[in-house]
């Protein structure tokens, strides 16, 4: 009997950011690599700079936004006094 090999054991997560045609770093505009980072008990997908070493997943892109979000309604200069 010959096994079935299930395609979605390897399927790569895809966000927003996964479907542009081309990466940039947001830090110093160079290329981005896909690579794997292993855990303890999983493993992630990110966007890692070739330039700087940025880092870029769905968390950060999801912290990225939350903290724009709340930029719009916070007076900037309070914040620094």
């Amino acid at each position: 009997m010959a096994r079935k090999l299930s395609s979605a054991r390897r399927r790569i997560p895809k966000s927003k950011f996964d479907a542009q045609e081309t990466h940039k770093c947001p830090r110093c505009n160079t290329f981005l690599v896909r690579e794997r980072f292993y855990g303890m008990c999983a493993h992630i997908w990110v966007w890692r700079c070739i330039k700087c070493g940025e880092i870029i997943d769905d968390v950060v892109l999801y912290n990225r936004r939350i903290l724009k979000k709340a930029a719009k309604g916070v007076d900037i200069m309070s914040l620094i006094r």
